[in-house]
């Protein structure tokens, strides 16, 4: 995966003032893309398109993932949103928002309602160690960005086999007898390492579903890794809400970790 996470945002405008390397990002939108895949929509040589793609790297704004002999390269949106809203989100207006809301409308007009699953990947550095982003992430049903009624809750079970999801307000678990949502089960867990979940999160219909953050510890600071992946048919509304999503959960889950004090310690149970 690319070294630089958040990087400043002049870098990031450099590499976006070239319309080839705008293109090669539009390219992976609806997903990774190998370079083979990339290459085939430019006239110009793969050693160009290799160029562009290291600059695009360099500055975080793609992960490279190596599979056996092929290399393949995924959006990271995360930049993205951080220049978005560091220049670009405190002079927009709702005027413009129409405007851009009617043009993705009338382009896309005729293009299919449902598509093929989710690849997302996206990676975010966190000024804390691995032990405080941990704790912090511990605390998820506590912090993590609202996307349910009033009238449920998020419970987390911090352990192997436990359970993500939501139930209605007055339950605390979920052996307790009531409705709820299952959103997955946590497949892997090692403190400090590595959590993953396994369930559709959320998704309606035939749809199968993974993601996992791995946390590694870089100098003083912890980068984190999120893969999320869904097999079956999801909505372009639902592609796009999971895509911005996580950018929101991965800035929270950091203002969390960075913000907490020591020996303000986050309960690591079910919440």
């Amino acid at each position: 995966m690319g070294r630089q996470v958040i990087p400043e945002t002049e870098p990031i405008w450099r590499a976006l003032a070239d319309p080839s390397r705008r293109s090669l990002l539009d390219l992976m939108r609806d997903g990774p893309k190998t370079t083979q895949q990339l290459c085939a929509h430019f006239p110009t040589s793969r050693y160009a398109i290799m160029g562009h793609l290291s600059v695009l790297a360099e500055v975080g704004l793609i992960l490279v993932e190596r599979r056996g002999r092929e290399r393949l390269n995924h959006l990271n949106p995360v930049p993205l949103q951080y220049a978005y809203d560091r220049w670009l989100k405190p002079f927009s207006a709702s005027a413009a928002a129409v405007l851009t809301t009617l043009s993705v409308v009338a382009e896309s007009e005729g293009a299919e309602i449902m598509g093929s699953g989710i690849d997302i990947r996206a990676e975010h550095l966190v000024a804390r160690d691995a032990t405080a982003t941990w704790s912090a992430l511990m605390g998820l049903a506590g912090w993590w960005p609202r996307c349910w009624g009033k009238t449920e809750n998020l419970v987390f079970e911090a352990h192997v086999g436990g359970r993500l999801g939501l139930l209605e307000a007055a339950l605390a678990s979920f052996n307790d007898q009531g409705g709820g949502s299952l959103w997955g089960v946590i497949e892997e867990f090692y403190p400090t390492r590595t959590l993953a979940v396994r369930g559709a999160m959320g998704l309606r219909g035939p749809v199968s579903g993974y993601w996992r953050m791995d946390l590694i510890q870089q100098d003083e600071g912890t980068r984190v890794v999120l893969q999320h992946q869904v097999a079956g048919p999801v909505s372009d509304e639902d592609r796009d809400c999971f895509a911005t999503g996580w950018k929101s959960t991965l800035w929270t889950l950091a203002s969390v970790a960075e913000d907490k004090r020591e020996g303000g310690d986050i309960s690591h149970g079910a919440i």
